[in-house]
């Protein structure tokens, strides 16, 4: 790309920072070491990390998610209207979110890109009904809220999501790209956008940062995510309850915190599988590599997911991962070749997964190693920038 060339990228992100996945703070990294002579404007809600490279300026709201998102909406304008930019790039997009700027029509002028979007997540029942506790202040029991939950899901299809879907809908249309996750989440943004300006660029890791593990050297399987249902630590426990006395040499550890924790202790002691199982609570991303490296498999029950990074980690460690098949796991995950992949919410799916591999270690090797090769030809990050910039010069 020529020289000279100024990108735009408002709103950014919630955060700026190289720890955990690091999405934002490594793409823009590997984009502005790609080629220099692109210099980049990017506002986030916090910086914690800058990539230590000239062309990039990143700014911060330091605000709440609302102000950030009118805050950073507001520099967009301005800068667009003051013609300093070549591309605009909406990188914090999320399902049904919209971008006044593009359905005023402010950014027509100026070749715009969305994305990476993610599918949308699917809200299991009982974290409805406790947002509706948590806001209303009030401990509805089940049978009122069993009256309760049809009126205001109907209330919010009619009046709430209608705006919301019009609102997007108008957003993508008027886009020149849309960047998805995976083929499945382009699928579901071409039915408002022509599919011809869809493309797919995933999220990456850096392998480097992975040490090969050896998964026949251990009999251990580990969880890793946020305590709360969606996440499936409960088909994880209920499937492990089923198998557990066949492997009595293996322990479950779980990492992560939530709301969910102590329900789920509580399940682990009603399944009886308390002995094998320990919930460490939070951790830092140095020890879930670490623990990455030295176990048998990965398992991820997840019953919806955005983009699942924490999968890619796992397999960047030469880690087998036993996955539900959410919205772009055949795609990341290829069944038998990197990993196991099992329906969504099945336990005895899992459990029979869970089995196979801590039954065969060689097996859980091969699947490891074919794992990591698959993150190094499709998740390197300088291969994610180097598609960004493509995209970049087809819209200029």
């Amino acid at each position: 790309m020529s020289t000279d060339v100024r990108v735009l990228v408002s709103p950014a992100g919630p955060s700026l920072s190289r720890s955990m996945y690091g999405k934002e703070y490594f793409l823009f990294q590997h984009l502005a070491e790609l080629d220099p002579h692109i210099r980049y404007d990017a506002y986030f809600m916090n910086i914690h990390e800058i990539p230590p490279l000239e062309n990039i300026s990143t700014i911060e709201s330091g605000s709440t998610r609302n102000r950030f998102y009118a805050w950073s909406f507001n520099v967009a304008r301005k800068g667009i209207a003051a013609g300093k930019y070549d591309i605009y790039h909406h990188m914090n997009f999320h399902y049904r979110f919209f971008n006044p700027l593009v359905i005023a029509g402010l950014t027509d002028d100026i070749p715009t890109v969305i994305g990476p979007v993610q599918p949308p997540h699917l809200v299991p029942e009982p974290s409805k009904r406790n947002f509706i506790r948590q806001i209303s202040g009030v401990e509805w029991s089940d049978t009122t809220l069993d009256f309760v939950m049809p009126i205001l899901e109907f209330g919010k299809q009619i009046i709430y999501d209608s705006i919301r879907q019009l609102l997007f809908r108008l957003t993508l249309s008027r886009a020149d790209r849309v960047v998805a996750v995976n083929e499945e989440t382009a699928e579901i943004y071409a039915n408002y956008i022509h599919p011809s300006k869809v493309d797919v660029v995933p999220y990456g890791v850096i392998p480097e940062r992975f040490e090969e593990g050896n998964p026949r050297d251990s009999t251990d399987i580990v969880f890793i995510g946020t305590q709360f249902r969606r996440k499936g630590v409960h088909i994880l426990l209920h499937a492990w309850s089923k198998v557990a006395s066949d492997f009595p040499e293996t322990t479950v550890h779980v990492f992560g915190d939530g709301p969910g924790r102590i329900q789920f202790e509580q399940l682990a002691d009603e399944v009886k599988v308390s002995d094998s199982v320990v919930f460490h609570g939070f951790v830092d991303h140095q020890e879930i590599v670490n623990q990455l490296g030295n176990a048998r498999a990965f398992v991820h029950p997840s019953l919806s997911e955005g983009f699942p990074h924490v999968r890619l980690e796992a397999m960047a460690s030469a880690c087998p991962v036993i996955a539900s098949d959410i919205v772009g796991t055949g795609e990341m995950i290829r069944d038998g070749t990197d990993g196991l992949v099992v329906p969504v919410g099945s336990v005895d799916g899992l459990a029979e997964a869970i089995a196979t591999l801590l039954a065969d270690p060689e097996l859980a090797y091969n699947l490891g190693r074919s794992a990591r090769r698959h993150v190094e030809e499709r998740y390197d990050w300088a291969t994610i920038a180097a598609d960004f910039l493509d995209i970049y010069r087809k819209i200029r």
